[in-house]
């Protein structure tokens, strides 16, 4: 069942100087099985962020004629409770007064209160009603690129769940192709601020985003839902090193899971950088690239997040 809307208000969680006395929602969709007998006992949530240029529907893609798009589906029908947030300032959530002042940390902290609110209310029984209270529910959180960034940095902060999924991202400094050749992307960083929310041409980045047998329909598709990217974390998901602090700090299990062509420099390189991590799997999905959800090889991808989160001891 879903995508249900549902809204966060994490006005009081974040500081009266970013707030502005503005009230502060974070947006998000809920998906659960129709069939509530296989949640199991101890249902697991996956939480689920997107990726710069994209809101919450890069995990439910919903194209006509092209079926199949959508993880949170597919991950509810393998039997999981699945919440996709869009980040402070993207889409459906509220762009702070100052975007200067939605740093990474500060888009970390609405996500985590937004969280926090969710599981409350799982536990209460009352985010639907055909949803019924779940006492006991294993937290695994997960991003896809820029929001795999925000995944750690939140995690590291805040310890908002009990297992991670790092997917399409890199602690080493995100690379590029262009003309089959590899690039490291903080290389094209432009001078100065720019815009606070800019735009972004999908067009330019097909063979970054996707392998040559994707349909032009289900890549047409994925054009036509960009939207704008606050800069502040936008910008910082492309610089190099930018998370290596908070991948030192995670203790939890990890989910490292990149494409055949992606933005890591060296994949089994990785797991080197999550030193107090005692439980890293790695996963390189084949015939892909960047944006797996798109990938004609894709539901690979999402059985192996769902039959690594099984395998969990948490």
């Amino acid at each position: 069942m879903g995508p249900i809307d549902l809204s966060f208000d994490v006005t009081d969680a974040l500081p009266a100087d970013v707030t502005e006395g503005r009230r502060i929602e974070i947006s998000a969709w809920l998906f659960f099985p129709d069939d509530l007998a296989i949640l199991g006992g101890r249902p697991v949530t996956m939480s689920l962020l997107s990726g710069g240029s994209y809101d919450k529907r890069y995990h439910h893609v919903v194209i006509p004629g092209h079926a199949g798009y959508s993880a949170a589906e597919h991950l509810t029908g393998l039997g999981n409770i699945v919440l996709l947030t869009d980040h402070l300032g993207v889409s459906g959530s509220t762009r702070v007064p100052d975007q200067k002042k939605a740093t990474r940390q500060i888009v970390a902290l609405a996500n985590h209160a937004a969280l926090g609110q969710f599981y409350e209310r799982l536990a209460a029984g009352d985010l639907h009603p055909d949803l019924p209270a779940i006492a006991d529910f294993v937290r695994i959180g997960g991003g896809h690129s820029m929001g795999a960034m925000q995944t750690v940095i939140q995690q590291a902060e805040h310890r908002t769940w009990q297992a991670i999924m790092f997917l399409g991202y890199t602690t080493q400094g995100v690379h590029g192709f262009h003309q089959g050749q590899k690039f490291r992307m903080a290389d094209l960083l432009p001078e100065g601020d720019g815009p606070d929310y800019p735009e972004n041409d999908r067009a330019a980045q097909r063979d970054n985003f996707h392998f040559g047998d994707v349909p032009e329909a289900v890549m047409l598709a994925d054009d036509a839902i960009a939207v704008p990217t606050p800069s502040m974390i936008g910008l910082d998901s492309i610089k190099t090193d930018i998370i290596k602090p908070e991948a030192a700090q995670i203790y939890v299990p990890v989910l490292f899971g990149n494409a055949e062509r992606d933005v890591s420099p060296d994949p089994h390189g990785e797991a080197q950088f999550f030193p107090k991590c005692t439980d890293f799997s790695m996963f390189l999905l084949p015939g892909s690239a960047h944006c797996q959800t798109f990938a004609n090889t894709r539901a690979q991808f999402w059985n192996r997040m769902h039959d690594w989160s099984r395998s969990l001891r948490l």
